[in-house]
């Protein structure tokens, strides 16, 4: 994080990791646009290679910095890319395929961070949406869609999330390289205290990809997880990890019942997704498992490209 004088430093970082689409990333910066200004801000788009930005979009949005390096093409690489860049005194993270409610920054903002390491919000689903498309986001997010209890959590989205800059240069060694949320927010719980959840602090997330598509990214995030959380383990720690796996699916599957479950329409539009979340979750868990085996990361990490853009043509309304 460059050194500034204190008068050049902004009061927040907003990032925006890019995997989706050009038309994503405008969206969502359309949306971030309206948020009232607490103070200085700056805001990073930091774009996979393959996406590009255009130049109409860089003319659109003249007081965004676009960050686009070859060897960042995964959240993971991106993040960390925007990290050493961001200035502000908070860093903002969400990704391009979400749209945030026009108090979104003001309340992840205005949050008591005192004795919290992070403060994150919720991810809403849309609900004109297919059961398929449904079912990919809730996968996904399911442990931040309403309903929801503000206080302690276990983890929180790096899609709606606000850290501290001092905070991040502490642990600076855990993302440096790569920024993997787990290890990250593990790191900072250990030196500030809980994750700290603001339900009101809202994102909805929107996408439009090929079934099959959205089964491969399950897989190959899946099987980017399972690499990371081996790092440094010896092979008895790889094994059983691999043997737990087996019954990962049905874990899931457990914890996103017992979400739904909660509320009687969400209950409903679950049941309908049933079987396509159920081959969601296997397709992450054999990524995971492979993950755990082979050591390796799987023959890419492109996010599903998206089928259609009419989904997009109105902008931040979404």
């Amino acid at each position: 994080m460059s050194d500034q004088r204190e008068v050049d430093v902004p009061r927040t970082t907003v990032i925006v990791i890019a995997i989706s689409s050009a038309a994503h990333i405008r969206r969502c910066l359309r949306a971030i646009e309206t948020q009232p200004d607490p103070g200085s801000r700056e805001t990073i788009v930091a774009a996979d290679a393959r996406i590009g930005v255009p130049d109409d979009l860089r003319a659109e949005f003249p007081n965004v910095r676009f960050l686009v390096n070859s060897s960042a093409t995964t959240p993971v690489t991106l993040t960390a890319l925007a990290m050493k860049d961001a200035r502000g005194s908070r860093v903002v993270l969400t990704e391009d395929s979400c749209i945030a409610n026009e108090d979104w920054l003001a309340r992840l903002l205005t949050a008591d961070y005192e004795g919290r390491a992070a403060v994150g919000g919720s991810v809403e689903i849309p609900s004109d949406i297919s059961t398929p498309m449904w079912a990919f986001a809730y996968v996904d997010f399911f442990r931040y869609t309403a309903p929801l209890k503000r206080g302690a959590s276990p983890s929180l989205s790096v899609c709606n999330v606000a850290y501290r800059a001092e905070h991040l240069r502490a642990v600076e060694d855990q993302w440096r390289e790569g920024f993997h949320e787990t290890n990250v927010n593990d790191a900072l719980v250990n030196k500030f205290g809980p994750l700290w959840l603001e339900p009101d602090a809202v994102v909805l997330v929107r996408r439009d990809v090929a079934l099959s598509d959205a089964i491969y990214e399950r897989y190959a995030f899946g099987r980017l997880f399972g690499v990371t959380r081996i790092s440094g383990s010896g092979r008895g720690r790889r094994m059983s990890l691999a043997l737990l796996c087996a019954g990962l699916p049905f874990l899931l599957m457990g914890r996103m019942t017992s979400k739904a479950l909660r509320e009687t329409a969400l209950f409903a539009r679950f049941c309908k997704a049933v079987p396509i979340l159920f081959i969601l979750v296997v397709a992450w868990s054999w990524g995971e498992w492979l993950g755990y085996v082979t050591r390796r990361l799987p023959r890419s990490l492109s996010a599903a490209p998206e089928r259609t853009m009419s989904h997009l043509s109105s902008g931040a309304a979404g």
